[in-house]
């Protein structure tokens, strides 16, 4: 007998192909909101919110791109069940071509799997500089939204990422260390590169709860020692639905639509949709990459 995991990723590896398609057109000629979702620990869902965030927002008839910013540990293409024939660092070297390494969703997002064998992105030749940003200068106004999921904690990848960002999105769950570790990466953020407007997702909410206990935990500490604004943007329900697919490799969304932690992302999703009306002046894809690649030229 098979089991649901094994179908789940057979199911899946039909669902995504590495071909160059039209991108849905939303008549937006801005170009696409880079959201950087990170988290102080792992082990918080921040991949599965990431993945489930960017089916949401297509669903809203957004065109969304996944960047698994992971650098070296494959995250997304994990919890969507495919094994991708190429990698950005295929790119920086020249094997393959961007459009090449875009995996498409059948679920209705684009997604760019996880480099592997680059430690830091901005450790790059400047012809590896050059060559990336002309490639993803090409895809600014193809895109929505680009969502980059980083790794956890307060590594040097995570804080370009989240420096070139115009907006940031920090998971956190109950458990102490989750808020602790999030506010480290909040101060640092802070401190360091006068970052100052962070939303805040709660995940793992108990069921009956709103998240806004959690939320205020690390809201209390933040305003008194640090020069920060913390938004909460909303919580996700603790539900079994989510483990299950998680093991099936399948979104949430697509597996359990009606449960309360597919809603709430939903939610999520519309509120993050609502807020397209202010842009940050350095917002955009290319400029996200311009910023990235050149912190530490």
């Amino acid at each position: 007998m098979i089991s649901s995991a094994v179908r789940a990723q057979n199911i899946n590896r039909s669902n995504v192909s590495h071909i160059n398609v039209k991108r849905r057109s939303t008549g937006m000629s801005s170009t696409a909101r880079v959201i950087c979702i990170s988290s102080g620990k792992g082990g918080v869902g921040k991949t599965h919110t990431t993945v489930n965030l960017g089916l949401a927002l297509s669903r809203l008839g957004k065109r969304v791109l996944l960047l698994d910013a992971d650098l070296g540990l494959a995250n997304i293409n994990i919890m969507l069940g495919f094994q991708p024939k190429a990698t950005l660092h295929d790119v920086l070297t020249g094997k393959s071509s961007l459009e090449d390494v875009i995996v498409s969703h059948s679920s209705g997002f684009d997604v760019i799997p996880a480099t592997s064998g680059v430690a830091d992105v901005t450790n790059l030749s400047e012809e590896e500089r050059i060559g990336l940003l002309g490639a993803f200068d090409g895809l600014a106004h193809q895109y929505d939204y680009m969502i980059v999921d980083t790794a956890a904690g307060i590594g040097s990848n995570v804080l370009y990422f989240n420096v070139a960002a115009e907006q940031r999105l920090v998971i956190i769950d109950q458990e102490p260390t989750s808020i602790t570790d999030a506010y480290a990466l909040i101060k640092v953020l802070s401190t360091n590169w006068d970052i100052k407007e962070f939303n805040i997702v709660v995940n793992r909410a108990p069921k009956g709860s709103d998240g806004r206990a959690t939320f205020s935990k690390l809201a209390a500490a933040s305003g008194k020692f640090l020069p920060v604004k913390l938004s909460f943007l909303g919580a996700i329900t603790d539900d079994d639905s989510v483990v299950d697919s998680i093991i099936q490799q399948t979104p949430t969304l697509n597996l359990y639509p009606s449960t309360k932690a597919s809603r709430d992302i939903t939610r999520l999703a519309k509120r993050i949709a609502s807020g397209e009306g202010a842009r940050s002046p350095k917002g955009g894809m290319q400029f996200f990459f311009r910023s990235l690649l050149e912190q530490n030229a």
